[in-house]
C-alpha cells in the first residue's frame, strides 16, 4: 500500500476542496427538482454498469450525459452530488481506487456546473444556438477534465506517463465524445421546451452510449491484442529462424574445424548458388534457401575419413559407396532441424544428374529440384577452380568449357548458361578461398542473431 499513499493523500485533498467549493456555490434554487436529480443519478449509475477497462488501465463508461445534464439544468452542487454518489456506488473497487474516482467525479462535475453557470443565457429557448453550443462545450470541458484527472492519478499510482495515459484513452474516444456532446446539448434544449419527460431520453442516451462505447473499446482491445499476438508470433518465428541458423552455422563450423578446405568450398558453393538463383529470377526466399543448402551441402561428409577426403588415389568400391551416401546422410542431419525439410531435400539431390546416372536415388531431369541443380553447377565449378582444392585448379575458362561439355547430361544446360553468362565475372560472386574472412562473411550472410504487464489500477472515466 506504500505506493498508493501519495495518490490517496492527493485524492483526499481534492475531494475536500471540491466538497467545500460545492457547498460554497450551492443555491437554494438548485435543489427545487430533487426528483430529477435522483433520476439523473440513477441513469449515471446504470451507465456505469457497462464500463470497460481500457489498455491504459482506466475504466470508461457512458455516464457523462447525466452528469452534464445535472450541471447545466440544476447547477454545480447537484452535479457534484450526482458525481459523488455515482463514484461511491462502485462497491467492487478497493478504497484507494474509489477515492481517486470520487476526486475526479466531484471535480469535473463541479467545474462543468460552474462553466455552465457562467455561460448561461437569460432566454435559452430563443438563444438556442448559443445555449446548445454552451452545453456541448461544457460536456467537452467536463470530459477532458475527467480523463486528465484519472490519468494524473494513474501517474501517481503506477508511475506511467501522464501524456501516454491521457492520449491512449482520450484520443480514440474524441469523435464519439463530440457526437454525444451534441446529443446532450439537444436533450438539454428539449428538456427546456418539452419538460421532464425528455430526461427519459437522457437515460436512454447514457445507457446506449455506454453499450456502444463498451463495444467500441472491446473491439479496439481485441484488435490490439491480436496485433500483439501477431507481433509475438513473428518475434518467436524470428527467434526460431535465427536459432536454426545458429545451429546450421555450428554444423558448418564443425566441418571447418575438421577440414578447412571443405568448409570454404561449402561457403563458395553457397555464394555461387545464390548468384545463380538471383540471375534465374528466383524469389528472395528461394535465394536464401539455396544459400543455406550450399553451406550445408557437404555436411554429410562427416562419415568419410581423411583417407577419402584428402587422399589423391583412386577410390575402391567400398570407399565409393561410402562417398555416395554423403548426400543422404547430410539430408538426414539437416532434417533434425525443425523447419529445414526443404533445405534437406536440396542437399539430398545435389549429386543427381540430368541423365539419371547420379546418386543416391538416380533422379533425372525435372525430378531433380531446380535449386539442387544450381548447387550441382556451383559445386562442380568450385571443385575445378578452387586454389585450396586437393587437386590442381584449372582456369575459369577451362572450367567453363567442362561445364558446357557435361551440360545436358550431368548438369542443367539452361542454368549452366545463366551461370556462365550472368554470374561469372561479377565481383560479388567471386570467392577468395585462401581467406578465412571471406568464409566468415559468407557464413554470416544467412542473418544476424538479435534479441528478440503489469496490472493497472481500476480507475474510472465517465
Amino acid at each position: 500500500m506504500r505506493t498508493l499513499r501519495p495518490a490517496s493523500i492527493c485524492a483526499s485533498v481534492v475531494c475536500a476542496v471540491a466538497a467545500v467549493a460545492a457547498v460554497a456555490v450551492s443555491r437554494a434554487a438548485d435543489w427545487t427538482h430533487p426528483g430529477m436529480v435522483v433520476l439523473l443519478l440513477a441513469f449515471a449509475v446504470a451507465a456505469d454498469r457497462f464500463e470497460i477497462r481500457t489498455r491504459s488501465g482506466m475504466f470508461v463508461s457512458g455516464s457523462m450525459p447525466p452528469f452534464i445534464l445535472a450541471a447545466v439544468l440544476f447547477g454545480p452542487a447537484p452535479a457534484a452530488a450526482v458525481g459523488a454518489v455515482a463514484a461511491l456506488s462502485q462497491w467492487r473497487k478497493a478504497w484507494a481506487f474509489k477515492l481517486a474516482d470520487l476526486a475526479a467525479y466531484l471535480s469535473f462535475t463541479l467545474i462543468a456546473g460552474l462553466a455552465a453557470r457562467v455561460g448561461q443565457v437569460a432566454d435559452p429557448v430563443h438563444a438556442w444556438l448559443w445555449f446548445m453550443g454552451m452545453v456541448a462545450a461544457t460536456y467537452m470541458l467536463g470530459s477532458t477534465v475527467n480523463f486528465a484527472m484519472v490519468a494524473g492519478f494513474m501517474r501517481l499510482l503506477r508511475g506511467r506517463s501522464f501524456s501516454m495515459n491521457f492520449a491512449t484513452t482520450w484520443r480514440p474516444l474524441l469523435n464519439s465524445q463530440l457526437v454525444h456532446a451534441l446529443g446532450t446539448a439537444g436533450l438539454t434544449y428539449a428538456y427546456l421546451r418539452v419538460g421532464s419527460a425528455v430526461i427519459v431520453f437522457a437515460g436512454a442516451l447514457a445507457v446506449t452510449f455506454s453499450r456502444l462505447l463498451r463495444d467500441l473499446l472491446e473491439a479496439e482491445r481485441l484488435r490490439d491484442e491480436a496485433q500483439e499476438r501477431n507481433e509475438e508470433l513473428a518475434a518467436t518465428n524470428e527467434r526460431l529462424r535465427r536459432a536454426h541458423f545458429g545451429a546450421m552455422r555450428s554444423l558448418v563450423r564443425s566441418i571447418h574445424l575438421h577440414d578447412r578446405m571443405t568448409a570454404r568450398h561449402s561457403a563458395a558453393v553457397a555464394r555461387y548458388a545464390r548468384a545463380i538463383a538471383r540471375a534465374a529470377g528466383c524469389s528472395e526466399d528461394e535465394q536464401q534457401l539455396v544459400h543455406t543448402a550450399g553451406l550445408l551441402h557437404d555436411v554429410g561428409k562427416h562419415i568419410l575419413d581423411d583417407a577419402i577426403l584428402k587422399g589423391d588415389t583412386k577410390l575402391d568400391d567400398e570407399q565409393w559407396q561410402l562417398v555416395k551416401r554423403h548426400p543422404e546422410e547430410g539430408a538426414r542431419i539437416v532434417r533434425l532441424l525443425e523447419g529445414q525439410e526443404a533445405v534437406a531435400e536440396i542437399i539430398h539431390a545435389h549429386h543427381e544428374r540430368i541423365d539419371g546416372r547420379g546418386y543416391p536415388r538416380g533422379l533425372a531431369g525435372e525430378e531433380i529440384p531446380r535449386l539442387s541443380r544450381m548447387i550441382s553447377i556451383a559445386d562442380t565449378y568450385d571443385v575445378m577452380t578452387a586454389r585450396d582444392s586437393y587437386r590442381d585448379p584449372v582456369s575459369s575458362a577451362e572450367a567453363v568449357a567442362e561445364l558446357r561439355r557435361v551440360s545436358g547430361a550431368q548438369l542443367d544446360g539452361a542454368l549452366v548458361e545463366i551461370f556462365v553468362g550472368e554470374v561469372l565475372g561479377h565481383q560479388d560472386a567471386a570467392f577468395a578461398h585462401g581467406d578465412d574472412a571471406d568464409f566468415e562473411a559468407e557464413l554470416a550472410a544467412g542473418g544476424e542473431v538479435a534479441e528478440a504487464g503489469e496490472p493497472e489500477p481500476e480507475l474510472s472515466a465517465a
